[in-house]
């Protein structure tokens, strides 16, 4: 296993720096469901390079939920929004990038500062996504397809780099002693056993569930429940009023799990019988973490493509698109129904 070196842009050691030795930087700064749906990259690139230096450049939530994985050698920590906003911090995050010698930056997210940071790290190699024929500042680009699986998406820029194209699409997330005790702990503590409850995150980050009513996600959540002797609430605070209206209605005993550390989180998730969320980084936990899972679409005339594209594959993952009408209710209940069955088979 790699030794984990985690920065923050403050690096006080200079880098074993070897010429034979390709350095890579990977650009995974953004979402939780965006950082884990790169784990296979990352992986196939570590095979292709088994003694390259690989340092992933995540924002802080990313840098938690990676914290234990094995396939890196450091985790930078890029605050763009905080540590590293305006024009100083940026230029002193310049240096320590240009400290690393970078002989390669991939960037598996087209955001136009990380082309601009990768360029001026000083990589020669510089991989990552075209849209619309631009990519400024790379010079190795593949076009960015939005109706193409995402983890297929990512893993095109590992084969271009030579990765083989027979390469595991397998998500995967690693936990360390003191958070399985943490979540143990806080299990002990709520009396929930292994595979007792449901695990439900309706997020409004990336995927907000406002396109049905509180009635409408409780009785779907209400049906999702009848699986499990207990529903369990996981996710962010602002998100907590849909899921205290929700449980006010189920018949089921409920946990509010809100505010915990993203691998704690993790870690119930796993322990779950069954996930059930919208469109969002936690379903993308539960693939990682090989907790079947159904997961709710918005509708729109492109839901086949977000589909597609964002939801977990696998045999034990449904996507689902709920509807808008209260009339249509009733024979999407029974397709959850058949879903969770199927997918706990």
């Amino acid at each position: 296993m790699k030794s984990l070196k985690v920065l923050t842009g403050s690096m006080k050691e200079q880098p074993d720096i070897s010429v034979s030795r390709p350095r890579f930087l990977l650009f995974r700064n953004g979402s939780i469901g965006n950082t884990l749906v790169a784990v296979p990259a990352i992986r196939a690139i570590r095979q292709t390079f088994p003694e390259a230096h690989l340092s992933l450049i995540l924002d802080s939530t990313g840098a938690a939920l990676l914290k234990n994985c094995p396939l890196i050698d450091e985790i930078i920590v890029y605050d763009k929004r905080g540590e590293h906003r305006g024009l100083m911090p940026n230029l002193s995050f310049i240096g320590e990038l240009r400290r690393c010698h970078p002989t390669h930056a991939v960037l598996f997210k087209r955001f136009f500062r990380n082309g601009l940071l990768a360029l001026l790290s000083g990589a020669k190699e510089r991989i990552g996504f075209e849209t619309n024929g631009s990519a400024p500042f790379l010079n190795r680009t593949i076009p960015y397809q939005d109706g193409q699986d995402i983890v297929e998406l990512n893993l095109q820029l590992a084969f271009l780099l030579g990765a083989d194209k027979s390469a595991s699409r397998e998500l995967e997330l690693w936990f360390d002693k003191a958070t399985e005790a943490a979540a143990q702990e806080y299990r002990n503590r709520n009396n929930l056993l292994d595979r007792d409850y449901a695990a439900i995150c309706l997020s409004g980050v990336t995927s907000p569930p406002d396109y049905l009513a509180t009635q409408q996600w409780q009785e779907i959540i209400s049906r999702v429940g009848s699986f499990s002797e207990r529903v369990v609430f996981l996710g962010a605070g602002n998100e907590k009023r849909l899921a205290v209206s929700i449980a006010s209605s189920l018949s089921r005993d409920t946990l509010l799990a809100f505010d915990l550390p993203i691998l704690v989180m993790a870690d119930i998730i796993r322990h779950a019988r069954l996930f059930a969320g919208t469109d969002s980084g936690p379903a993308h936990i539960a693939r990682a973490v090989r907790t079947p899972g159904v997961v709710f679409f918005r509708p729109a005339e492109d839901v086949a493509l977000q589909i597609e594209k964002w939801c977990p594959k696998g045999a034990r993952y449904r996507p689902l698109v709920p509807p808008t009408n209260p009339n249509e209710m009733p024979p999407f209940l029974h397709q959850l129904e058949r879903a969770i069955i199927e997918i706990l088979q």
